[in-house]
C-alpha cells in the first residue's frame, strides 16, 4: 500500500503524457527580405511574415490556463537559431484571430530579426552554395501548457520569396519549407530527452563562380605564373632568378591574409588553403633549386659549364612539370567535391 502511495501519482502522471492527443498549427511563411550577411559571424537579417492556422481549442487555453494567460499564439512557438531576439520584432497582422471556413483560427505576424546557420561550410571556399535558414519549432513547455501534444505542420500554400530575397554576391538556387524530426533535443527537468519537430524554412544561394575567379583565384594564378616561368631565365642569370622566389612567397602570403579575413576562425582547410599551401611550397622548391644552382655555376669548370646547364635545365623543367600537376590535382579534387 504504501508502495502504491508513492509512485502511484507518478504512474498517472505518465499515463496522462501518453494519453495526450495532438494539436496541430499549420504555419505559413513568406520571406519578404534577406540581407547584412555576414560571413565571419555566419548570421543574416531576414524579413518575412508568418501564418498560424490553429484550432479553437489552442485559442480557449490561451485565454483559460493560468501559466499562459493573456499570451498569444506566436509565445507558443519560437525561432530555434535567433540570434538576439530582443533586436527581433513581431507585428500582429490582424487585431485578433479570424474564423476560417473550416472552423479553425488564423493569426498572422510581420517578424524581423537576425539568425544564425550553423550549416553553412567554407571547405569548398570561394565556390559551393551558401544554405541559409529559419527554424521554427514549439516552445520548451508549450505542450505542457495547453495539455497536449503540439505540433507544427507546414501548410500547402502561401509559402515562397520576396523579390528582395537575394543577397549581393550571390546567385539565388532554389528553397523549400518542411518539417523536419528530431531537429532539437531538450535537457530541461521532466522535458528532458524529448525532441522537438521543427519547420524550416530553407534558401540555398550559390556563390558567384566568375567574381570568385576574379577576386581570388586570378591574382594568385598570375603571381604564379611569373614563379613557374622563372626557371625559362637562363641560368646563368643566377641573381636574376634568386630576387623572384622571396617576392612571390611575400605576394602569396598577402593574398592568403586578405582572403582569409574575410573568414572566421575555420578548424579546416578551404580549397583556397590547398591553393596557397601548395604555392608555398612551389615557390620554396624554386628558391631552392635557383640557390643550389647559383652555388654550381660558381664552382664549375668552364669545360663542365654546358653540361652543368644542361642538368639545371632539366631539374627545372621537371620542377615545372610536378607544380603543374599539383595544381591540377588540387583543382580537380575540389570540383570533384563540389
Amino acid at each position: 500500500m504504501l508502495a502504491i502511495g508513492l509512485f502511484g501519482p507518478a504512474l498517472q502522471v505518465k499515463a496522462q503524457r501518453q494519453v495526450l492527443s495532438d494539436e496541430v498549427i499549420e504555419v505559413s511563411m513568406w520571406i519578404d527580405n534577406v540581407y547584412g550577411f555576414s560571413v565571419k559571424d555566419k548570421t543574416y537579417n531576414i524579413q518575412g511574415s508568418l501564418l498560424f492556422a490553429y484550432p479553437q481549442f489552442i485559442q480557449n487555453k490561451l485565454k483559460e490556463s493560468d501559466q499562459i494567460a493573456g499570451a498569444n499564439i506566436i509565445d507558443l512557438v519560437q525561432f530555434e537559431n535567433m540570434v538576439e531576439p530582443w533586436n527581433s520584432s513581431f507585428t500582429p497582422l490582424y487585431t485578433a484571430p479570424r474564423l476560417l471556413a473550416d472552423k479553425r483560427l488564423a493569426q498572422g505576424y510581420d517578424f524581423s530579426g537576425s539568425f544564425y546557420s550553423n550549416s553553412i561550410n567554407f571547405k569548398n571556399y570561394p565556390f559551393g552554395v551558401l544554405p541559409l535558414s529559419v527554424v521554427l519549432q514549439p516552445r520548451v513547455g508549450a505542450s505542457i501548457d495547453i495539455g497536449r501534444n503540439l505540433q507544427l505542420k507546414v501548410a500547402s500554400s502561401g509559402n515562397g520569396l520576396g523579390s528582395k530575397a537575394g543577397l549581393s554576391g550571390y546567385e539565388l538556387s532554389s528553397w523549400r519549407f518542411r518539417n523536419v524530426a528530431n531537429q532539437s533535443e531538450t535537457r530541461l527537468g521532466a522535458l528532458r530527452g524529448k525532441s522537438l519537430e521543427s519547420i524550416v524554412f530553407e534558401i540555398s544561394y550559390q556563390i558567384n563562380a566568375f567574381s570568385s575567379v576574379v577576386s581570388w583565384l586570378l591574382p594568385l594564378a598570375i603571381v604564379m605564373l611569373l614563379m613557374l616561368l622563372t626557371p625559362n631565365l637562363r641560368s646563368s642569370l643566377c641573381s636574376d632568378r634568386l630576387a623572384i622566389p622571396p617576392v612571390v612567397m611575400l605576394t602569396v602570403a598577402f593574398l592568403q591574409q586578405a582572403y582569409r579575413e574575410s573568414l572566421p576562425s575555420l578548424p579546416y582547410l578551404t580549397f583556397l588553403d590547398g591553393l596557397y599551401t601548395f604555392s608555398y611550397v612551389v615557390t620554396l622548391s624554386f628558391f631552392l633549386l635557383f640557390i643550389w644552382a647559383s652555388n654550381c655555376m660558381d664552382r664549375v669548370d668552364i669545360q663542365n659549364r654546358d653540361l652543368l646547364v644542361n642538368r639545371i635545365d632539366k631539374w627545372d623543367l621537371r620542377l615545372q612539370l610536378v607544380s603543374i600537376t599539383g595544381f591540377s590535382l588540387i583543382t580537380l579534387v575540389a570540383f570533384w567535391r563540389f
